[in-house]
């Protein structure tokens, strides 16, 4: 874990800069590849620039970098959605936008002398709890869904994705399993809990999968460089809790 001490300390900059390249190629390989380079597409590339500014920052618990990027990039995909059309697809970045707003102020209130937010240790009655969010909203999502298709919010189809030990399994469960972690996920960070990025592990791993098993390579190396930085993310926060508060 050698290195990882390093790029959660004395290299952090140098590691932003380095991790920032790696994700704007990625990014702009996709863009190159996979869109017809309109204004729109264009500005999505944009907002997604910003956005990986946001979450390395995020991960090295930054609070104006993080949350108030994250605030801009959200209103960019907003604006995107609406755009395009998709307003089903606005509520995920709305819903995120306001956890950004709770969490600048909220982070403010509790962060070190270098102006860092200090992370917090989980209860067995928070772990408790989000267990009892994500079946919920497994369960109820659904029916949301179905309420929100006139909106063109996720598509309800049973098309195959993939297939794990001879089950199918449709993008639309995907889909769903993905936007309920990535919400508790999103939730669970900005009430600074480390194991957030336990989750969003997990929700990288799961499109990895799924990018791999279409042979989507483009947006596999996309999902890669969310996930290194997630390990960051886990690693440093983590490492922040066994520290004194400077």
């Amino acid at each position: 874990m050698h290195i990882l001490d390093k790029i959660t300390q004395e290299w952090q900059r140098q590691w932003a800069v380095v991790w920032f390249i790696c994700g704007a190629l990625a990014l702009f390989a996709g863009f190159w590849l996979t869109t017809e380079r309109a204004g729109l597409d264009i500005f999505m590339l944009t907002v997604a620039l910003i956005g990986l500014i946001c979450v390395v920052s995020l991960a090295f618990r930054r609070n104006l970098t993080g949350n108030g990027l994250g605030i801009t990039a959200n209103i960019g995909e907003v604006l995107a959605q609406g755009r395009s059309g998709a307003t089903g697809l606005m509520l995920a970045p709305i819903f995120y936008l306001a956890t950004h707003v709770y969490g600048l102020f909220y982070w403010r209130k509790n962060q070190d002398g270098d102006g860092n937010m200090l992370p917090r240790q989980a209860t067995v009655s928070v772990w408790i709890i989000t267990a009892v969010f994500i079946t919920i909203g497994l369960a109820l999502f659904p029916w949301l869904n179905e309420q929100l298709q006139q909106y063109s919010f996720i598509e309800s189809s049973s098309d195959t994705a993939m297939s794990v030990f001879g089950i199918d399994i449709s993008w639309y469960a995907i889909n769903v399993t993905a936007f309920v972690l990535g919400v508790t996920a999103q939730t669970t960070m900005i009430l600074r809990y480390s194991f957030s990025w336990s989750i969003w592990i997990i929700v990288n791993f799961v499109w990895l999968s799924v990018n791999l098993a279409n042979n989507n390579y483009i947006f596999a190396i996309q999902t890669m460089v969310y996930q290194i930085n997630a390990f960051v993310g886990w690693y440093g926060w983590r490492r922040s809790l066994r520290q004194p508060a400077s």
